[in-house]
């Protein structure tokens, strides 16, 4: 495998929770895992410490690192950004074939999660369906150094300690407005899709900072 594909396969096994935060990574293990030397997945440690995704200590090696509370706020300030120039410019592309049509796949999929999320407590599938959100709307942008960044900081969010968390309190706050989002894009009106978009953010950043401690890196 090469060394950039094995880089994909260990960041989307954390973002799907094969690796949990706090976890460590055994050199011996990933070679057989992703078919790789062990110089290969050194390198791939290497790469993913300097997206921040990992952690490498002199004498327990990797490891996959919880994100802090200041990390955080930090990212959720430069990812709200980048979200609403996202929808900014796959308001502009909304003419280009396949938007309209896509938009309203993304659309049936929130409503059908917002339908269903009574029977569904755990925090890594609000996690998910934000990402497949944003992440839909990002393709429709037209813009692959921005999907990119948006990618790499929404990555940084699955540091949680999210196995076993449930949502407490009101689950709609984790989604809410995804669907007045894509509505006000598609008829046009993305003044108005922004302001869904920062009360949709605000909600999910408030949720996630209640969070309990443990969930939090220091």
């Amino acid at each position: 495998m090469e060394v950039n594909h094995a880089v994909e396969v260990l960041r989307k096994d954390i973002h799907e929770g094969r690796f949990v935060p706090g976890q460590r990574l055994v050199e011996s293990d990933l070679m057989t895992y992703l078919e790789i030397t062990r110089g290969r997945v050194r390198e791939v440690f290497r790469r993913l410490e300097a997206e921040g995704m990992l952690k490498i200590d002199k004498n327990r090696g990797a490891s996959v690192r919880k994100i802090s509370r200041e990390e955080l706020q930090n990212i959720t300030e430069v990812l709200e950004d980048i979200s609403i120039l996202i929808i900014r410019k796959a308001a502009k592309r909304i003419d280009k074939k396949g938007s309209v049509q896509s938009l309203k796949k993304s659309l049936k999929v929130a409503r059908k999660f917002h339908e269903d999320c009574a029977n569904i407590p755990q925090v890594a599938a609000y996690m998910d369906e934000n990402a497949r959100f944003w992440g839909s709307l990002a393709d429709i942008a037209g813009n692959p150094i921005l999907s990119d960044i948006r990618v790499r900081l929404q990555s940084l969010l699955f540091r949680f300690a999210m196995q076993g968390l449930t949502v407490e309190g009101n689950r709609e706050k984790w989604i809410s407005w995804h669907e007045d989002i894509i509505s006000e894009i598609l008829a046009g009106d993305v003044s108005q899709a922004v302001r869904h978009a920062k009360k949709s953010m605000a909600n999910v950043w408030d949720s996630i900072r209640k969070l309990p401690d443990s969930s939090f890196g220091h």
